[in-house]
């Protein structure tokens, strides 16, 4: 139909062009972040509850990749479950119902899975839009999706006039030795178990993490309560199209008791001055725009401005039949 034809995932051979029409979308949507082909062969050697042999699909126009699909499930902190499609569809492609298509083939797939699990959780189906991507937004109105939750890409454009950093007493921050990268983990998966959406630790992977290709110890930042990780933030360094290089701070996590103690903005400081070192321009990181303990303020006051937002998708997910 329209040209275009669906096929399965074969395997590591497809992420090439896979990656391509992720990264023509980027750009037409304006995105901070590129896409990293190794970061992405990673991450699809790491999936977790997604075998994407079975759980994705392929759109192709004349040979061409032009989107793709791909459906997992996690249960969450919060004890629901999410039964959740990705679908990127590149712009020259927009308008020929693939975006509706791969959400219906998504929801078909994931009704198969969830046949297999039992029914003791409030369950949803998810998605996630960014603003401009009309093919996705409007598919997902058309399968009564609402957006629930929004979040923001945040740019520092560039890395002069950098906030102090201000240790409180009793803190130190030093970069971890590989044989505490572990504890540094699990104090992230711990510091984000209240957040909004987050997976249940069980679906938290350390080889995802540390083995990323991008992946730098000397860039992990840890405030450190004696020998105990109580902050971490993980930083990337990014190409960007005009040839300079962006730093990606990828995730800000507090232990619960060591916030309002001035260690997020330390952290968020040490950052910026060790990405600048190593050769970034300018800085960029994700923000839930809704989160309670007040990060977008912080990221504020630290030099980063919303440069895009992006909304999740849910809608209730019932078992068997069509759910509209």
């Amino acid at each position: 139909m329209n040209g275009i034809t669906y096929r399965p995932y074969r395997g590591p051979v497809d992420l090439g062009g896979m990656a391509a029409a992720s990264a023509r979308l980027r750009v037409r949507l304006g995105l901070l972040d590129g896409v990293n082909l190794a970061a992405m062969e990673h991450h699809y050697l790491h999936l977790v509850n997604s075998d994407p042999l079975t759980d994705c699909v392929v759109a192709e126009r004349e040979g061409l990749t032009v989107g793709y699909a791909r459906v997992e499930w996690h249960d969450l902190a919060d004890g629901d479950r999410i039964y959740d499609t990705t679908t990127i569809v590149e712009p020259a492609a927009w308008g020929l119902g693939i975006a509706e298509a791969f959400l219906a083939w998504g929801e078909a797939r994931l009704q198969v899975i969830a046949g297999m699990h039992s029914r003791d959780r409030l369950s949803w189906f998810t998605a996630y839009a960014d603003d401009g991507d009309d093919e996705s937004v409007l598919a997902l109105g058309g399968r009564d999706y609402e957006a629930v939750r929004w979040d923001a890409q945040m740019l520092r454009p560039d890395l002069a006039d950098l906030p102090d950093v201000v240790i409180p007493d009793g803190y130190a921050i030093r970069v971890p030795e590989e044989d505490e990268l572990p504890a540094v983990f699990a104090l992230m998966v711990a510091a984000f178990g209240e957040h909004w959406g987050e997976y249940d630790a069980d679906d938290q992977r350390f080889e995802d993490w540390a083995g990323d290709p991008r992946f730098r110890r000397d860039l992990i930042v840890v405030a450190w309560q004696g020998d105990t990780p109580v902050v971490c933030l993980s930083n990337f360094l990014e190409p960007t199209p005009d040839g300079t290089v962006r730093g990606y701070l990828e995730s800000l996590a507090t232990h619960p008791d060591h916030r309002r103690r001035g260690l997020g903005r330390a952290a968020m400081a040490e950052s910026l001055r060790r990405l600048r070192a190593a050769g970034a321009a300018s800085a960029w990181l994700g923000v839930d725009m809704e989160n309670r303990n007040q990060a977008l303020t912080l990221y504020e006051a630290c030099g980063f401005r919303v440069a895009t937002r992006s909304a999740n998708y849910r809608k209730p997910f019932q078992p068997g039949g069509d759910p509209r």
